[in-house]
């Protein structure tokens, strides 16, 4: 009898994700051969947040005034609301937009009723209270009370983007990469390495965990160490 397909669903992998801190995501991937998937550390949870994990939903926006509703649409302004899908992470590259928030408190309730599941953008935020209240997780570069009318607007919704990187490289996100966040930082894990990415991780994971214990015994570290073959599972790529 063979056992069960594991179910490699952006979804499941999502959840399984919340079980993992990003610390340890981070180690598969640079063991991969992919050490440029981390976002740069000026872009922080703004308050308590909690892990998450979902898929891209890429937003693009630029500086200037908000252009006009192509014919028989909607300003992207509002169709950035009908691209939300239940668990997907809004992804927002700002073109380094530093002044005004590109979201506050009426644009973020309105993505958490349609399921979004966190926003990460390397521009600012207002409102942040109301974004913790409403339990959305934001990471951003900075919080800041002005708005961003007639300074930036949204522009593009769907396209591939890049934020900035923690080793100085920009970091491309493909809409459907799954975004993973904590209190350490985010991750960006394109989609087809998801399935790897996790199971890898979840076994450096459980080797962690043994690790801790012998720690916790006071065994010698570098002993400890050399128990261990840490990477040894993990395929790199390229």
């Amino acid at each position: 009898m063979h056992a069960p397909m594991a179910d490699n669903s952006v979804e499941a992998l999502s959840k399984r994700l919340l079980a993992l801190p990003t610390a340890v995501v981070c180690d598969v991937l640079a063991a991969m051969g992919f050490p440029d998937q981390v976002l740069a550390s000026h872009i922080r949870a703004v308050g308590p947040t909690r892990s998450f994990a979902g898929p891209a939903i890429c937003l693009r926006g630029g500086e200037g005034p908000e252009p006009d509703a192509p014919p028989n649409k909607s300003k992207p302004v509002f169709e950035t609301d009908r691209n939300i899908t239940q668990g997907s992470i809004a992804v927002i590259a700002t073109g380094g937009h530093k002044i005004g928030a590109v979201i506050g408190g009426n644009v973020a309730l309105a993505w958490k009723v349609r399921g979004c599941a966190g926003v990460v953008t390397d521009g600012g935020i207002r409102d942040a209270q109301e974004c913790n209240e409403m339990g959305l997780p934001v990471f951003a570069a900075f919080v800041g009370p002005m708005s961003n009318k007639g300074l930036w607007a949204f522009r593009e919704i769907g396209a591939a983007v890049t934020l900035p990187g923690q080793r100085g490289n920009p970091v491309p996100v493909q809409p459907g990469d799954i975004v993973h966040g904590d209190l350490d930082g985010a991750v960006i894990i394109p989609s087809a390495l998801a399935a790897q990415v996790v199971r890898d991780a979840e076994v450096l994971e459980g080797m962690e965990a043994k690790i801790r214990a012998d720690l916790e015994r006071g065994d010698d570290r570098e002993v400890v160490y050399g128990r261990h073959d840490r990477f040894g599972h993990i395929k790199k790529h390229g």
